[in-house]
């Protein structure tokens, strides 16, 4: 008897931001696929607009509040509140975003702001690193679901 493994033409999984972060081990391949799922774009994009920019900007900043891992590094605390609002932010007035999505990243800004308001607040204040200020609980529920119902599926499948 064939396994179901056996008849699928690959194995789709999902990682949250969280578990991408703890996966870390200095490898780039890790690092791009989690800097990918926090910022959208390539972990070595060095555009002045770019992400990394400002990551790299902050890390001067703030050089306590970057935790190396092999040749690259996670923000905590300020540095990565700040690059995730200005991230943010930016997709929130984005023209060429719908309504829904430029309403998405509003909320996302919100729930952030939040976050890194409260872990600063506490009677000892943490810092949180950037998928854990950046962690989408609704995104992971949704995804976590469309899998379940076999919605999502590789492109070779469709014929």
């Amino acid at each position: 008897m064939a396994l179901p493994s056996e008849n699928l033409l690959g194995d789709l999984r999902f990682s949250s931001v969280r578990a991408l972060e703890q996966g870390l081990d200095g490898s780039e391949a890790r690092f791009a696929r989690y800097f990918y799922a926090i910022y959208r774009c390539p972990h070595d994009d060095d555009t002045p607009w770019g992400n990394c920019q400002v990551r790299n900007e902050l890390r001067a900043k703030y050089p306590d509040k970057a935790i190396n891992v092999g040749n690259r590094f996670v923000l905590t605390g300020r540095p990565a509140f700040e690059a995730l609002s200005c991230l943010y932010q930016a997709l929130a007035v984005c023209d060429t975003q719908s309504n829904a999505m430029r309403a998405y990243w509003k909320e996302r800004l919100d729930e952030i702001t939040v976050r890194d308001r409260d872990s600063q607040s506490l009677p000892v204040p943490i810092d949180l690193t950037e998928a854990q200020l950046g962690y989408d609980a609704q995104l992971e529920f949704l995804t976590c679901i469309a899998l379940m119902q076999g919605q999502v599926f590789l492109k070779a499948e469709i014929n």
